[in-house]
């Protein structure tokens, strides 16, 4: 390892070889001493042991459902002219994030003395030790991400959770329906990821991903390498206001849209809308339309029509 710190943060350097030392210790000194009073020391190691192990525990976890944890910005990319990758540090060198897929972290910024929460979902979480990535998009007027585009590496903010209502069982659904609009790309690419990587799950899914220009469709071209690589996923690319070299489809998500790219209503089938709330009423009432069952902005965790 480059930083020799980080070995205490491995169960055998942290643990165990502390553990075998002391018995050790403790036992050949009993022995050479012949002498009884020297038990004493089993109980004092006792104490010892269980400090180290206290402390060894503090450090398996970095966010919890119902505290708040700081953890430091490692590094920040900038993936468009206003989002960009954030990626915070675990607390060992070998925890993974692993959260259900579709639930999300929460986030406690001081913004003008007063706390702002916002929620976010780890891209590629589970997978890399010691560290989570998030997205964080810029808006003119938003006071979070304003804060998140002054941070600089070292600087720490707080997490908690997990935090979501979706359910997903694989291979409970043949075919999956989903619209994203701009960062709300990330649970929906949460939900991909953990379909690819499961062997057994032959789940189909058709994406639709919404955004204002070319430069806003965030994570492009790991979308099309899915989309090349995988033959059970297919994404379409919707755009507002494309530039002129645009050949793909214009304006908002519409019901033709969402008939000609998405799964057709059946109970084989479901879709998962992410994005702004009024894009989300929009497709709501779209796929009531269409024949899919009514759909609600708080969905619950079953839900064949489901919003984040």
């Amino acid at each position: 390892m480059s930083d020799k710190r980080e070995l205490l943060n491995e169960p055998l350097h942290g643990i165990y070889i502390p553990i075998l030392l002391v018995i050790v210790g403790v036992a050949i000194t009993c022995y050479t001493a012949n002498d009884s009073k020297f038990l004493w020391m089993l109980p004092f190691s006792a104490i010892i042991l269980a400090l180290r192990f206290i402390a060894a525990y503090r450090r398996r976890r970095s966010i919890y459902p119902d505290k708040w944890t700081a953890l430091e910005l490692e590094d920040q990319t900038l993936i468009s002219k206003n989002s960009a990758i954030y990626r915070f540090k675990l607390k060992t060198s070998l925890e993974t994030l692993k959260i259900p897929v579709g639930h999300h972290l929460a986030v406690k910024i001081p913004v003008d003395g007063k706390d702002e929460i916002r929620y976010y979902t780890p891209i590629a979480q589970g997978y890399e030790p010691g560290y989570f990535d998030i997205i964080v998009k810029s808006y003119a007027d938003g006071k979070v991400s304003k804060h998140f585009a002054g941070l600089k590496p070292g600087a720490t903010v707080e997490f908690k959770g997990p935090v979501g209502r979706f359910n997903y069982i694989t291979n409970s659904y043949k075919h999956i329906g989903m619209v994203a609009g701009g960062s709300g790309i990330t649970p929906i690419l949460q939900l991909l990821n953990e379909i690819i990587t499961t062997p057994e799950d032959v789940t189909r899914v058709s994406l639709i991903y919404a955004n204002e220009t070319e430069n806003d469709i965030l994570l492009k071209d790991e979308l099309d390498e899915i989309s090349e690589k995988y033959p059970n996923f297919q994404v379409h690319y919707v755009l507002h206001k494309p530039s002129e070299n645009w050949v793909g489809d214009v304006g908002y998500v519409t019901k033709e849209h969402m008939l000609k790219y998405l799964p057709n209503a059946s109970d084989e089938n479901r879709l998962l809308f992410c994005g702004p709330p009024e894009m989300i009423r929009m497709l709501l009432n779209h796929a009531e339309e269409l024949g899919w069952p009514k759909g609600i902005e708080k969905s619950r965790a079953d839900d064949q029509v489901f919003a984040f």
